[in-house]
């Protein structure tokens, strides 16, 4: 059985943050895109950026696919997984944000939070550069707390990518989802983004199995061998089912 691995990355990050955990994989990965490069984000639904995944996942012509999702990237697999029922085979959830059933993925967060995450989203697509020392004080702090410091200049300089509003902002159903299994890999060392508590409910929210990982926020880089191997042993189980 054909089987590969499609990665979601997570908010402010892009493709690239996958490419040191990919050599480790022993299936073929693809890591997507949201959109097109010259897309208006203020314009782009959840619908939108998951069709074109569809495409591009299409286009690589996988057969099946077990669809990693990493942080905000939580929002985007389940309607990947609705758009292409026959192929996606499994859901991993990496930390991810999975909010209740018709709700935002900002509503997860208290009120300070969503003050911040609003912020954030403007400074981020207003490219502020007079407030890149407050903006890295806080990746330091949420993204990089158990990576050295040639990784952590890597997520400064490639973690500032503008995000569509609706990935937080738009209310979120998967009703129409297939009965999909799911996995949700619990970072154990995560601050300031989900801590453990909050990935329980996350879980939850989707019936996902839960597994655990001794790492910060951004595990692809900071344990990409230990995250490897349990995606990799994710899709073996896959095929012994499926033999």
């Amino acid at each position: 059985m054909d089987l590969a691995f499609v990665l979601i990355h997570g908010g402010g990050l892009d493709t690239w943050v996958w490419e040191r955990m990919i050599p480790l994989l022993d299936f073929p990965a693809l890591a997507v895109h949201r959109a097109a490069s010259e897309t208006n984000l203020n314009r782009l639904t959840i619908t939108d950026s998951a069709k074109y995944m569809q495409s591009q996942i299409e286009s690589a012509g996988f057969k099946r696919v077990i669809l990693v999702a990493h942080s905000i990237g939580g929002i985007l697999a389940p309607p990947v997984a609705t758009l292409l029922p026959q192929r996606v085979a499994h859901l991993v959830f990496v930390g991810a944000n999975i909010p209740p059933e018709g709700s935002s993925a900002i509503s997860i967060f208290p009120p300070s939070e969503r003050f911040g995450i609003a912020v954030w989203l403007r400074l981020m697509a207003w490219k502020l550069s007079f407030m890149d020392k407050a903006v890295e004080q806080d990746m330091r702090k949420t993204l990089c707390n158990d990576i050295d410091e040639a990784t952590v200049q890597q997520v400064l300089a490639g973690g500032k990518n503008p995000e569509p509003p609706a990935l937080f902002y738009e209310l979120v159903s998967r009703l129409q989802m297939p009965s999909v299994p799911c996995t949700y890999i619990k970072l154990l060392q995560d601050q300031g983004i989900l801590p453990p508590s909050k990935q329980d409910e996350m879980a939850a929210n989707i019936g996902a199995k839960v597994v655990t990982l001794n790492t910060g926020h951004t595990a692809m880089l900071s344990r990409p061998h230990e995250l490897a191997k349990l995606l990799n042993d994710i899709a073996r189980e896959i095929i012994a089912n499926e033999e």
